[in-house]
């Protein structure tokens, strides 16, 4: 939870690349995909939901914009995950396709805001949380293994 807290607050330092936008990691991603293995979880919807927000505050976005993307993508990779093991069997593989999840739901939500929809701009940040998943996946691994 404070990983994602605060890798968000990193949107508001102003670096970014320009029509690329922000460098920083979207670690909605991790925790949407990192909680998809507890299964449907009313707490995990609502800490999703509640980053979400979060990050709506921090960007300037639409608030609850970014609080359903993360859900869908949650929810669509808790799908993918039991129909195709084979998809998931890896953290990046697993954190690739909650990203590609994201980027279809922000482009749904885009659109039918009336907003413009910058791949560039979403795809980067996307790509990146991706990328960085493997590293930062076991803090998001609720599961109880026994030792």
């Amino acid at each position: 939870l404070a990983i994602v807290a605060g890798t968000s607050l990193l949107n508001l330092v102003s670096l970014n690349l320009g029509p690329f936008g922000s460098i920083w990691p979207a670690s909605l991603i991790w925790a949407a995909c990192g909680w998809a293995n507890q299964g449907p979880n009313a707490v995990v919807g609502l800490i999703l939901f509640g980053l979400g927000l979060w990050v709506d505050l921090l960007t300037g976005g639409p608030l609850g914009a970014w609080a359903v993307v993360a859900l869908v993508a949650h929810a669509l990779t808790m799908l993918t995950a039991r129909f195709s093991t084979a998809m998931a069997s890896t953290p990046m593989g697993s954190a690739a396709v909650t990203g590609l999840f994201f980027l279809i739901a922000a482009f749904i939500l885009s659109i039918s805001s009336g907003k413009g929809f910058n791949v560039l701009a979403i795809l980067v940040p996307i790509v990146s949380a991706v990328v960085v998943y493997p590293w930062v996946a076991p803090w998001f691994d609720l599961s109880e293994d026994e030792a």
